[in-house]
């Protein structure tokens, strides 16, 4: 049996959850994960990168067919420069059931070299032809794109007729960085804040930016104009990452962030994360820097005198300001990093930095039931979209 009806553009970008931008160019569909407004407000193109990864990305389909095919062009990364390795990108497809995984090295790649000069390399289409369980029934399906790369829909069709799926559930926000992007899973759907939006029945968007969790106010206004049923925020790894603030600047940046959020979701559940284990930087500031495949810091202990942060310094920064704000706001929370992956799980980071697939398990097993306890219990219907 072929794919012989072809789906329109405007119905695959109908189907297009946990994206913050979509768009029809050149015969395509383009995603990414913040809006397209936020572009002028950025000075690092390592940002667009981040924005251009889709992790919790994905396709939500009504459809009875058995056969779906997925034209993409995949556009990777290649940071030669800290020694990161050209990944494949994996796309899953989910119906009846069944998840199917498919890995693709085509596509193009954007290669940094060791002096940060960056060079446009294309590639090929990718094609994917996902099998399904004939059914006779129209069932959702769901196509999750990489969590690794940025991906181009150039066409999808089907043996049977596709529409954009109409179901609706209860919408999670989730802001984090590279841990929460989490390049390093095995596939989509083990990107740890998905395997919690899963398992929960949650209509998730992960803005999660790699290096880049910086408190922008970008950031927090996204997350204002999102219609929301629960906001995670997993603030501070790469603030230490990039020893970009200071004590000083890092308290105010918080609340700033909190009351813009506020502004939009004045009675959302809120809950503020700290770092997960870092031993580099549990005593020691940032910035960081990668010998040998490992983090590590050039900085002392000593530095902290001047009010550098350590992922110590965080957490105690962020308790405070959770304790000082929730005695005035009942729907803001604090969870402790160390909660979800600590020091005795240091082996499940093999860059002493970023998770491996167990590890990101690992921290969704952690969460998964704290959020099913504070979801509204009504929350399919609060704050969410017609």
């Amino acid at each position: 049996m072929t794919a012989v009806h072809e789906i329109s553009h405007d119905t695959v970008a109908a189907a297009v959850r946990g994206a913050g931008a979509i768009e029809h160019a050149d015969g395509r569909v383009l995603v990414r994960r913040l809006p397209d407004w936020t572009k002028a407000q950025y000075p690092d193109v390592t940002i667009e990168t981040g924005a251009s990864f889709l992790s919790g990305v994905r396709l939500e389909l009504d459809t009875a067919a058995s056969l779906i095919e997925l034209r993409l062009l995949f556009r990777r990364l290649h940071l030669e420069s800290a020694g990161f390795p050209l990944r494949p990108c994996v796309v899953s497809v989910e119906g009846d059931g069944e998840l199917l995984h498919f890995v693709r090295d085509e596509g193009d790649v954007l290669r940094v070299d060791a002096d940060w000069t960056a060079h446009h390399v294309p590639g090929a289409t990718s094609v994917i032809r996902a099998r399904l369980p004939r059914g006779g029934r129209s069932r959702r399906v769901v196509v999750w794109l990489p969590h690794n790369c940025a991906a181009e829909v150039v066409s999808l069709s089907a043996d049977a007729p596709v529409d954009a799926s109409a179901h609706r559930a209860p919408r999670w926000v989730h802001y984090g960085s590279s841990i929460s992007n989490a390049s390093e899973a095995d596939d989509p759907t083990g990107v740890w804040p998905v395997i919690v939006a899963r398992r929960l029945g949650l209509d998730l968007y992960n803005v999660a930016l790699p290096g880049n969790a910086q408190l922008d106010g970008f950031a927090a206004r996204t997350i204002r104009d999102t219609p929301a049923s629960v906001i995670t925020l997993k603030l501070g790894i790469n603030v230490v990452n990039a020893a970009s603030m200071l004590h000083r600047t890092f308290v105010p940046a918080v609340h700033a962030f909190l009351d813009t959020v506020r502004e939009g979701h004045p009675h959302t559940p809120i809950v503020v994360i700290s770092p997960i284990f870092c031993g580099p930087h549990e005593s020691a500031p940032g910035p960081t820097e990668f010998r040998d495949g490992k983090a590590t810091t050039r900085a002392s202990a000593d530095a902290t005198a001047g009010g550098a942060l350590t992922l110590q310094g965080i957490r105690q920064a962020l308790v405070e300001i959770v304790d000082r704000r929730s005695r005035t706001d009942p729907y803001l929370t604090y969870r402790d990093g160390l909660t979800l992956l600590g020091p005795d799980d240091a082996a499940r980071l093999p860059d002493d930095l970023h998770p491996d697939a167990e590890g990101y398990g690992l921290i969704a097993r952690n969460f998964v039931d704290e959020l099913a306890g504070i979801l509204p219990g009504d929350a399919v219907l609060d704050d969410l979209p017609s």
